[in-house]
């Protein structure tokens, strides 16, 4: 099972992010433009490390952290990805 989103970042000189979780091992990967920029190579079970960040852009510079957050069921089971661009929250999308 894969789990995709993309997004835009950038006024004067936009990107696409992309982010990817897929398979059993849970591997993120997170794509600027097109090109891999972060792979995590996957875990058994829980995303480890959780939270992403990397610099996108080379004229117009932001920092783009991307955090997994995954619940156990004892905890409420709730599933998400949290967007931060430069700081500061940017968007909330279900896993």
């Amino acid at each position: 099972m894969s789990r995709t989103f993309t997004f835009g970042v950038g006024a004067h000189e936009p990107h696409e992010v992309t982010v990817n979780v897929a398979g059993i091992r849970n591997r993120v990967t997170i794509s600027v433009d097109g090109a891999v920029a972060v792979d995590s190579g996957g875990n058994l079970g829980i995303v480890m490390p959780n939270v992403f960040d990397l610099e996108v852009g080379v004229h117009e510079r932001h920092m783009v952290s991307v955090r997994l957050i995954a619940q156990q069921l004892i905890d409420g089971g709730a599933s998400y990805f949290d967007v931060f661009v430069d700081g500061r929250f940017a968007f909330r999308r279900p896993w």
